[in-house]
């Protein structure tokens, strides 16, 4: 089995991971509107900022859109404050059905909040934790903190509070990570982390990717 196939079988195998992530977060057209229609998560779809709503778009899924509540996606809490994001460009949004190069532009996007750091030494943070054994406090700010090494989640995973870590943004998020600790996320937090989507699938994507996981 190629590695393209074991992903497809990966997230056939996770439906209520993929349909939120797509549903939110991927340029769907109308054809795949009307294609997934009963798949599709429609609150997310109502709050996408890629999909291109024409007047005849919007008609053609009127029931679907006014069904669905309207809401926001809050990234993280800092003092008790909701930080929000928009994706798009606010005065000029750009969409696929318009852009020949969207897909280029589409994709270097950072969804989430968080960049993970280019030259991490996990191996050296965990020889520092290991030696004066101590634990790892939850940072508040994705903008001034490191990821929690890879290796603290192996060996205390049956301890952790995997509620608060399938929503945070400070782990070394990658396909590899979301697999190794499958049976351990939490479905309802992990679908609102936008930081896993960035690293876990958004460079997989594509219309045939979704078409393989979905049909």
């Amino acid at each position: 089995m190629n590695n393209l196939t074991h992903r497809h079988r990966f997230w056939q195998s996770h439906p209520g991971w993929f349909i939120p992530f797509i549903s939110e977060l991927y340029p769907l057209t109308k054809f795949q509107l009307l294609l997934y229609e009963d798949i599709l998560d429609w609150e997310r779809v109502k709050r996408n900022a890629f999909i291109k709503w024409s007047d005849e778009t919007r008609a053609c899924f009127n029931e679907r859109l006014r069904a669905a509540a309207t809401t926001s996606h809050v990234l993280f809490m800092i003092d008790e404050m909701p930080v929000q994001i928009n994706y798009q460009p606010e005065n000029n949004p750009v969409y696929r059905e318009d852009n020949p190069d969207f897909f280029t532009w589409w994709r270097r996007i950072v969804f989430g909040v968080y960049i993970l750091p280019a030259h991490y030494d996990q191996d050296k943070v965990m020889q520092l934790i290991r030696h004066f054994h101590c634990g790892i406090e939850l940072g508040s700010d994705p903008l001034g903190g490191l990821p929690i090494p890879t290796d603290f989640l192996r060996e205390r995973k049956a301890y952790l509070d995997w509620d608060i870590l399938s929503r945070y943004w400070g782990l070394s998020w990658s396909y590899e990570l979301l697999q190794e600790f499958e049976p351990y996320w939490v479905t309802e937090k992990l679908i609102e982390n936008h930081t896993a989507f960035n690293y876990c699938l958004k460079n997989d994507l594509s219309d045939d990717f979704i078409e393989k996981v979905l049909t």
